[in-house]
């Protein structure tokens, strides 16, 4: 007898210990732990069944663990009619999809489109349940995975991409790949929010170039966080606008260069977290520029400086990254032929130094004045009053024939009347004040410099900078990011930092817009 009750008390003691190790809850689970060496995890005796490793057409769902919700992108306007589904079936027997039960690997004929929530329902082999949302979005998604802490050295982390547009892009709907992962940005990396640089690696941790979104062939990419920007698009809106009418001066010579970045708004999630909306962006660099390899140079301005606004020297050294607020960007150091800062030194020193006269006979030779008048007009109009010495970059092509230095802005998010702490501002006229170089073209009238200004202007105000054109470029943004309920995501997890409604943002830029270009207007007709 006492063995009986031996084996009856061991008996429920087991069966309360699987009841103990079972009672965790579906939002302290993982579904998909994918990150650098982890794998999902499925409980052992338990009955509570798991959406895990979640696809539709073959291409992985995003996973937000905060709000148990899966992300998939469908093309705005568009909607996905007829699609299979692949799940990993030793965590859930079959799911749910609007209440019509499917196994992994069938075909499901309920259709989906942007800004839809759908109930999806997990049952395991005793028809328990557990319930999650798939969230249609039409954004491209990026997943991030890394069980490393992301800092300002490369991590090692995974990638992965979900085009909904990759048929118009020419692209491929999923693409995978091992990265590294650094945080990117001087201020920006105080923000909460953070943005990345990221370098696509092959297994062996070289580069890989890939093409996302229809974009150049490279390993280098950016993704913007945008988190000073209350309407989470002035960045990629000023250089769509710059890109517009702006090009490399040696265009002739290089057809495929563009003088500025393009980038798609996407959605990112990190670990199983939702991160927000970033700007998904090629990097401005020797390859978008196509500067001449071992003779053409790039230097990035990052600060405000005498050496910036060329207005005076220091001493440099060639085995310096930096000098004056200037940065190298091509070639670095390590790079053959080294980086050679006389160059950059004896530009902004011949600005600041030179006659009246020879400054007048020399100048057009030593920077493309086009250039320069497209640069003016595209700070004022745009109140960059970051950009008009610090955030730019001054490159030349090729030493031995086209030595002229140029403009290629950068990181326009404090402008359009926004500034650096996401505060609107008033609409002025920066004009020349902070940039030596621009002044003094402007105030000696370098070949006919002020002609040169009025004749760019009065074509470009009818035309890429007319106020009805910024207006639908800024309204096709709004529509991007308010159709696709993406906004209102930022917003949820980013309140304070962006504007509790889009449109009234967009609103106030737009008449922001209109009252800049009526001074612009007024200012050069004035010249």
């Amino acid at each position: 007898m006492k063995q009986h009750y031996l084996f009856y008390g061991l008996l429920i003691a087991m069966v309360v210990i699987g009841c103990k190790k079972n009672n965790t809850g579906i939002s302290n689970t993982n579904p998909n732990s994918n990150g650098v060496g982890n794998k999902p995890k499925v409980p052992i005796l338990s009955t509570t069944p798991q959406l895990i490793n979640f696809k539709i057409n073959g291409a992985n769902c995003a996973y937000d663990s905060i709000t148990n919700a899966y992300y998939y992108p469908v093309p705005i306007g568009a909607s996905l009619s007829t699609y299979t589904i692949n799940f990993d079936t030793t965590a859930a027997k079959a799911i749910l999809i609007n209440n019509i039960r499917t196994k992994d690997g069938a075909t499901v004929n309920y259709e989906l489109k942007t800004n839809q929530q759908v109930e999806i329902k997990a049952l395991s082999s005793l028809n328990d349940v557990t319930t999650y949302n798939l969230i249609v979005t039409g954004l491209p998604i990026v997943t991030l995975s890394t069980n490393r802490t992301i800092q300002d050295a490369d991590v090692k982390a995974s990638f992965n991409l979900v085009d909904p547009d990759y048929q118009a892009q020419n692209s491929k709907l999923q693409i995978s790949s091992n990265i590294n992962i650094a945080i990117r940005g001087a201020t920006s990396r105080g923000y909460p929010k953070l943005s990345y640089a990221v370098h696509i690696v092959d297994a062996a941790g070289n580069d890989s170039n890939v093409s996302l979104l229809g974009l150049r062939n490279d390993n280098s990419w950016i993704l913007d966080a945008m988190y000073i920007d209350r309407g989470r698009m002035r960045n990629r809106l000023c250089t769509d606008i710059w890109n517009s009418f702006n090009n490399v001066p040696y265009i002739a010579n290089e057809p495929t260069a563009l003088n500025g970045t393009r980038g798609y708004m996407s959605e990112v999630f990190l670990n199983n977290k939702y991160l927000g909306v970033y700007c998904l962006t090629e990097k401005l660099d020797r390859k978008q520029l196509q500067i001449k390899k071992q003779y053409g140079n790039m230097y990035k301005a990052d600060n405000w400086t005498n050496e910036t606004d060329f207005t005076g020297v220091s001493a440099f050294s060639n085995l310096s990254k930096t000098w004056g607020g200037w940065e190298l960007a091509y070639p670095d150091l390590g790079d053959t032929p080294a980086p050679d800062w006389g160059y950059l030194y004896n530009e902004v020193n011949f600005i600041k130094t030179a006659t009246d006269d020879d400054f007048t006979n020399q100048i057009k030779s030593r920077v493309d004045i086009n250039n320069m008048v497209d640069f003016l007009i595209f700070v004022n109009i745009i109140r960059g009053t970051d950009n008009d010495n610090k955030n730019t970059f001054f490159s030349f092509y090729d030493s031995r024939s086209a030595n002229a230095f140029f403009y290629s802005p950068w990181d326009m998010d404090s402008t359009m009347g926004g500034n650096a702490a996401g505060i609107h501002t008033d609409n002025t006229i920066i004009g020349t004040t902070d940039n030596y170089l621009l002044d003094r073209l402007l105030n000696l009238n370098v070949g006919n410099f002020k002609g040169l200004i009025k004749a760019r202007w009065n074509v470009l105000k009818t035309n890429q900078l007319s106020k009805a054109t910024v207006s639908a470029r800024i309204e096709a943004y709004r529509k991007i990011l308010v159709n696709t309920n993406a906004f209102a995501r930022e917003r949820s997890i980013w309140p304070g930092s962006v504007d509790p409604s889009l449109t009234d943002e967009t609103s106030f830029m737009t008449n922001w817009y209109s009252l800049q270009y009526d001074l612009v207007d007024s200012y050069i007709n004035g010249l």
